[in-house]
C-alpha cells in the first residue's frame, strides 16, 4: 500500500517450520508497548503525537486506518488486517475504526508513564474523520 505520510506493511513469516512462524514486526526503540482491542464500529485515537513515533500491528480483525496532515489535508484511508503493520511519524493525525471486533498491538517511542503521553498527545475530535 503506498502512502504519502506513513509506511504499511504486510508482515510474512522470516522463519517457518513444522513448529511453527515466526515473524519480524519491526526494530525501532520503543517507550511503551500495549495491546488495544476495539469492538465493531469503536473509534479512536483521532490524536497526533508531538514527539513519538506510533507502531500498530493488528492481531485480529479488520480496523479501518484514517491519517491526515493536521490541517486535514492529504487524508488517506487503509484497511489494515491481520499482520499489518503501520508505522505512523510524529505530527501525523491518526484514527482508528474497527470494521469488526478486533485486537491491536500499538508501540510508540515514547512512554506513557505519568504524563508523558498527554503531554505527548494533541487531540482531534474524532467525528471530523468519519
Amino acid at each position: 500500500m503506498e502512502s504519502n505520510l506513513i509506511t504499511i506493511k504486510k508482515i510474512t513469516p522470516v522463519f517457518k517450520d513444522e513448529r511453527g512462524e515466526i515473524f519480524d514486526i519491526f526494530e525501532a526503540p520503543v517507550g511503551h508497548t500495549g495491546l488495544i482491542t476495539f469492538t465493531q464500529g469503536a473509534a479512536r485515537a483521532g490524536h497526533y503525537h508531538i514527539e513519538s513515533i506510533q507502531y500498530s500491528y493488528v492481531l485480529e480483525g479488520e480496523i479501518e486506518l484514517i491519517v491526515s496532515q493536521q490541517d486535514g489535508s492529504e487524508e488517506e484511508r487503509f484497511t489494515l488486517k491481520p499482520n499489518m503493520y503501520a508505522e505512523i511519524p510524529a505530527g501525523v493525525v491518526h484514527t482508528y475504526i474497527a470494521k469488526t471486533e478486533a485486537l491491536m498491538l500499538d508501540s510508540t517511542t515514547l512512554s506513557r508513564n505519568g504524563d508523558g503521553y498527554e503531554k505527548d498527545t494533541v487531540r482531534v475530535p474524532v467525528e471530523t474523520v468519519k
